[in-house]
């Protein structure tokens, strides 16, 4: 027994590549019972399954992700043998008329050529030895040795199983730990390749206050938030105020509040544990743990549903939190950048964020420009743009610009700001060919300029609070033909989160219909 622990342990432990591992100690276990197949397998107790992580056979090591459906009879005899397992592993001998056998066997059959070789034409029978994989007072999964044949395994080989069940079980935890760190170095990696390609250009011309705020905030440990219209660079303005602090040193995570489902916020905030929902196969870190040490960017702050407003902001108070279906205490050392395009005060009186998480953002709040108000920095974006895109597009060329191609982009109103202005030129270099840049055919399409506000509609407005606001609200109706949400929709001219829009015409009984674009 020494010498077969000593053995198993030295080839599942010659590599924190999970498979290449599992493929050393097969092919030494091969030698002492019957075996044509090894699993590692974990569970999902929300959905009742089982996945093969990973397998060995003669083909080699490889990484799966095959789910084995399991029924109910099957689940209670392995929630059973589980429990019995937690203390001291209880390897389990299954004939090959098991349903899970056959599923095992499919797995095989289905993706590596020797067994598709050696099966063909014979009858599909195979046996199986599990021995549950337990770490730290906890099931991680199991092992799982299968051969082809019936009967097969014996007092024998379950004496060899729990003999290999502690080398594995830590062999399978290094694994999954690891795994854990490289998709956080490769989540960082991401982080830092996004941060480093972006360039404030104007930091001596229309930018020239935005740069002397930057100066003056980045030393400080202090929240900031930056406003301003939607493309104006507010991404690009974080990433100078953190590679200006004393955290230029530490990672720079962002996130964008309105790209994410309200259910999955807390969990890309904070982490979760695995198990704790449906889906969660792994513990995951959140942007608050990848951000320790650093910064941490939330874009579009203005979109973050109010039961997340209200973690946030505890952890803005206290420095702590815990991870979703976790118990754990975690410390934030984090600074908070927010951005947003939109009026939060106004929301703050509308009830839809919150004032307390107002107050503790806005302590030092920095207005971003637009661009058609710093026309001045026009040709230099332009010149770096043409560059920048020239080597992401991998062009053989970087094309000059076209005598007076500069003069239609200084009178343009630039409603997209300067991601418009990047995604011109793009399509210029994608249509030049390598020749002088034009733009005036690109800008001959209609003009998208900001619609008419609802306050400058020339009809008065008169009479109680609750008949000038349903007024409004009609008159806004009107101009946007009945579109409530959406860019220049109704909630937009007014200034009011959709679903608020919808509360307060509820209340006051304005019904949205048809008609409304005649009237």
């Amino acid at each position: 027994m020494p010498d077969r622990f000593r053995e198993v342990t030295r080839r599942i432990f010659s590599s924190l590549d999970l498979e290449a591992a599992l493929f050393d100690a097969y092919t030494y276990l091969k030698e002492i019972m019957p075996l044509d197949g090894a699993f590692i397998t974990s569970y999902d107790h929300t959905q009742k399954k089982a996945r093969v992580i990973a397998i060995a056979c003669d083909d080699g090591g490889f990484g799966l992700d095959e789910t084995i459906l399991i029924s109910d009879d099957t689940w209670e005899m392995m929630g059973a043998w589980h429990a019995e397992s937690l203390e001291t592993p209880v390897p389990w001998i299954r004939d090959h008329t098991h349903p899970i056998n056959k599923e095992l066997l499919r797995i095989v059959k289905r993706g590596f050529p020797s067994a598709r070789r050696r099966k063909e034409g014979a009858e599909e029978l195979c046996c199986t030895i599990s021995c549950a994989l337990n770490n730290q007072g906890r099931n991680l999964g199991n092992l799982i040795l299968a051969a082809e044949g019936e009967s097969l395994y014996n007092e024998s080989h379950i004496a060899v199983m729990k003999d290999v069940s502690e080398p594995f079980a830590m062999a399978l935890a290094n694994a999954m730990r690891f795994k854990d760190l490289v998709r956080d170095h490769q989540a960082l990696q991401r982080d830092t390749r996004q941060m480093t390609g972006d360039v404030m250009i104007g930091a001596h011309g229309g930018l020239r206050e935005v740069r002397r705020l930057i100066e003056q905030v980045a030393p400080t440990e202090s929240p900031v938030l930056l406003m301003g219209e939607t493309g104006t660079g507010k991404e690009v303005v974080a990433g100078e105020i953190h590679k200006c602090s004393p955290r230029c040193g530490g990672p720079f995570i962002r996130l964008n509040c309105g790209a994410i489902p309200e259910s999955l916020m807390d969990s890309e905030l904070f982490g979760h544990q695995k198990g704790a929902f449906t889906g969660a196969f792994e513990t995951s870190v959140g942007r608050f743990e990848r951000a320790s040490g650093g910064t941490l960017f939330l874009d579009e702050i203005g979109e973050l549903p109010l039961a997340a407003q209200v973690k946030l902001l505890r952890v803005l108070q206290g420095g702590e939190f815990e991870r979703v279906g976790g118990n754990q205490i975690m410390q934030a050392d984090v600074r908070i950048i927010a951005a947003t395009h939109r009026n939060l005060e106004a929301m703050v009186v509308e009830g839809t964020f919150r004032s307390d998480l107002w107050f503790r953002l806005h302590v030092f709040p920095l207005s971003i420009p637009p661009l058609r108000k710093r026309i001045e920095d026009l040709p230099a974006m332009v010149e770096y743009f043409v560059h920048r895109k020239s080597k992401e597009m991998n062009l053989p060329y970087r094309p000059s610009l076209a005598e007076g191609a500069l003069d239609s982009l200084i009178d343009y109103p630039w409603p997209g700001n300067v991601r418009e202005l990047q995604n011109l030129v793009e399509r210029a270099l994608i249509l030049s060919g390598g020749r002088p840049l034009h733009f005036e055919a690109l800008l001959n399409r209609p003009v998208p300029r900001p619609g008419k506000k609802v306050w400058e509609v020339a009809e008065p407005i008169s009479g109680t609070f609750d008949e000038m606001a349903a007024a409004w609200i009609r008159k806004a109706l009107v101009l946007t033909e009945g579109k409530i949400s959406g860019p220049r929709g109704a909630a937009d001219r007014l200034g009011l989160h959709p679903n608020t829009l919808r509360s307060k015409m509820k209340k006051l009984g304005i019904q949205l219909e048809r008609q409304v674009k005649a009237d």
